[in-house]
């Protein structure tokens, strides 16, 4: 086993399948003691089970790691608080956070209200009752990483309005908490993973949809059939959680396959600009009618 995380304790959720398993293996092959959490629902986020959240502490034990399980949800606050709480009952401590705990929920505008609720508590309100109760002490401690999941649903061209705020809400979230622990020694980013899980193949057929409908392209459905295995996803989250990768903190990194990739940041693409306003009025109708077509989209 690798050494870069001997020491370091590992909060993970989601961490029975996919994603968040394979994050869960690599951070303890690199020495981290790792906390497994999962409810152990199926894909749709019915029922529960402590199956999943085993046979990963299994495989980590075998290897020679350290872990425990965690069989609470991430969907409340209460839930977060617990597992937080056992892996300070385990290890003392939490050094690392990687939030990848989700299921396929109604995400359109249908949706009823406790729908809606229930989307944003498992997919953005987990992030934030997690780095609640894990930042401040990573804070006094002078180290910390926080990795949350994120996709490229936050930009709206999957469709999903619900999916698409919560997935933006991440990142917002995430930089502010990047912004605000600054050279505390914490440090905060978002995963946007492309991985075949078994949440990705249950989007089968909406992605079928869409690409039979024209909403997305022959490209973006041939990345759709020919996404690569969660163990791709895994180094870029363990290299961040290191020391070297603690010079990197705010960003959105993207991995699928042999992909890595960084996000841009939030700024001004294009700027159309009359002057001082001290000395100018603002602008009219018809000057617009010209300006913007002419010069930010042109």
């Amino acid at each position: 086993m690798a050494a870069e995380l001997e020491g370091r304790v590992a909060l993970v959720t989601g961490a029975g399948n996919g994603i968040g398993k394979a994050c869960a293996l690599s951070l303890a092959a690199h020495g981290a003691s790792v906390v497994v959490n999962d409810l152990g629902t199926s894909e749709l986020g019915q029922g529960a089970s402590a199956t999943a959240a085993d046979a990963t502490v299994a495989e980590i034990v075998a290897a020679g790691g350290s872990a425990i399980a965690s069989y609470d949800t991430v969907g409340d606050s209460a839930g977060c608080a617990a597992t937080v709480a056992t892996a300070n009952e385990a290890y003392g401590r939490v050094d690392i956070l990687v939030a990848c705990a989700g299921a396929l929920l109604e995400a359109n505008l249908h949706a009823t209200d406790d729908e809606y609720q229930r989307f944003l508590g498992l997919f953005l309100s987990q992030k934030f009752w997690l780095c609640r109760a894990v930042v401040p002490g990573m804070g006094e401690r002078g180290w910390g990483r926080i990795v949350t999941t994120t996709s490229y649903g936050a930009t709206g061209l999957l469709g999903s309005p619900i999916f698409a705020a919560s997935m933006g809400g991440v990142i917002s979230m995430t930089k502010a908490i990047a912004h605000e622990y600054a050279g505390t020694g914490v440090t905060a980013n978002c995963l946007a993973p492309g991985a075949a899980t078994r949440l990705h193949e249950m989007s089968r057929a909406h992605f079928e949809e869409m690409h039979a409908t024209g909403q997305i392209d022959d490209e973006m459905w041939d990345n759709y059939e020919n996404t690569p295995p969660p163990s791709y996803v895994a180094p870029i989250v363990t290299w961040l959680c290191t020391d070297k990768g603690g010079a990197y903190s705010g960003h959105v990194f993207h991995a699928s396959g042999g992909e890595i990739a960084v996000w841009s940041s939030y700024r001004n693409e294009r700027t159309i600009f009359r002057g001082d306003h001290r000395s100018n009025p603002a602008w009219t109708m018809s000057e617009l009618d010209g300006a913007v077509p002419k010069h930010l989209f042109d």
